[in-house]
Parts: structure tokens; C-alpha cells; sequence
């Protein structure tokens, strides 16, 4: 059976860095990064992202509704965010768990559904991610945006599994530890031979520019 769509939705400094060395949120990006955000989102079933992006977010992005005047509404129509995560605990005080969201828990490990009662669905992990993306897939899951942290998407580009990427170059060096693809322990090289496409670039403000690259 296939799998979804997988799409990386990112902003990057010029070296590779979603974050500042201190860590905790992210605030990379413009207002018309954001807006650009906005628009994948909203054509995507999906969301998901690690327990190190919840925790350091606290919440999850809310597709918003422009209208003519600028004037910003939440979207009733929202994706559905997975946290991929083995935690048994997480604080219910986060916004996250206000937000009006369905929210979905992807473990590799027996849950305790007492401590995740805000989750309205569990998954167990299939031994890859290409056996649990067919799960997905069988759930009506068809197209999903990978928002972070760095260890998910490394693996999910390990078994090869993304389709798109639609990153935001931000136009400034930041250095420090966090960069959306970990450094590996080997020089083992990976995917050498797989190559992308551009679908289509746009210029942002504040000189960033964002690129839609595509599988060949």
C-alpha cells in the first residue's frame, strides 16, 4: 500500500540552523514566512512533530483566515497535529492541549492512556517509519507535513520517505548546535544519488526566499 505524502515545512538560517544556540522557540522567519506557512498547512490532513518541538513551542501553528481588510480568524477547519513521542507524561498546561485541535500520539512503546487522555488517538510505531506511515495512510491520512525537531526528520530522510520540501531561507548566520538535519556519528553518506527538483521560488520580505524542491 502507499504511503502519504510527506512534505518538511522549515525555515533555515544561511547555516543550516532552526533555532538560536540558546534553544527554546523558534522565531525565524517573517510575517510573510508565516503566511506561507499558513497556505501549506492548509491543504495538508496532518501534522507532525517530535516531543522536543512541543516542548519547546508549547503549541502548535493554527491555520488562519485573511480576509480582505487583514482582519485574522482561526480556521475551523485545522490538521490534525500527531506527536511522535515515547513520554508517558506530558503537561496538560500547555497551550497545545487547549488548542482547538485533534490531536493524535505516535509511540513505539504501550501508552498509559490515564496520563494521555488528551490525545483522541494512539498509534503504536511499526518497527519503521514506512510501516507506520502506511498505518497513517489507512487512517485517511494522504498528505503530511513534517514540522521538526531535527531527529524526526533525519529519520524520515534515512528510509527516504519525503516527497517535498518547502524551506525558508532566512537570510542571516546564527551558528550553535541546532540545525534541522543532526550531524551524523559516521561519514557515512546517504541518499547521494537521490535528486531534487525545483517546483518554484519566491522572494519574501526581509530578503528571505522561499524554495519548493521536489523528488525526482
Amino acid at each position: 500500500m502507499s504511503i502519504p505524502r510527506v512534505i518538511i515545512v522549515i525555515a533555515s538560517s544561511l547555516d543550516g540552523r532552526i533555532a538560536f544556540p540558546g534553544g527554546g522557540e523558534s522565531h525565524l522567519g517573517s510575517e510573510e514566512d508565516k503566511k506561507m506557512l499558513n497556505q501549506h498547512l492548509s491543504i495538508v490532513d496532518a501534522t507532525i512533530f517530535g516531543l522536543g518541538t512541543l516542548i519547546a513551542h508549547q503549541s502548535t501553528y493554527l491555520i488562519k483566515n485573511l480576509n480582505d481588510n487583514d482582519e485574522v480568524s482561526i480556521s475551523k477547519k485545522q490538521p490534525i497535529s500527531i506527536v511522535a513521542s515515547n513520554s508517558k507524561k506530558f503537561n496538560s498546561n500547555w497551550k497545545y492541549f487547549r488548542q482547538p485541535i485533534r490531536r493524535w500520539l505516535i509511540s513505539s512503546s504501550k501508552v498509559d492512556n490515564s496520563s494521555n487522555n488528551d490525545f483522541e488517538k494512539q498509534l503504536f510505531f511499526k518497527d519503521s517509519w514506512s510501516k507506520t506511515l502506511i498505518s497513517l495512510k489507512k487512517q485517511g491520512i494522504n498528505d503530511l507535513a513534517l514540522l521538526g525537531g531535527a531527529k524526526l526528520i533525519n529519520s524520515f530522510i534515512k528510509e527516504d520517505l519525503i516527497t517535498d520540501i518547502k524551506i525558508t531561507i532566512i537570510p542571516q548566520i546564527i551558528g550553535g548546535k541546532y540545525t534541522w538535519i543532526p550531524p551524523e556519528k559516521t561519514n557515512e553518506i546517504f541518499n547521494l544519488k537521490r535528486l531534487w527538483e525545483i517546483k518554484s521560488v519566491k522572494n519574501l520580505m526581509n530578503n528571505e526566499i522561499h524554495i519548493h524542491y521536489k523528488k525526482i
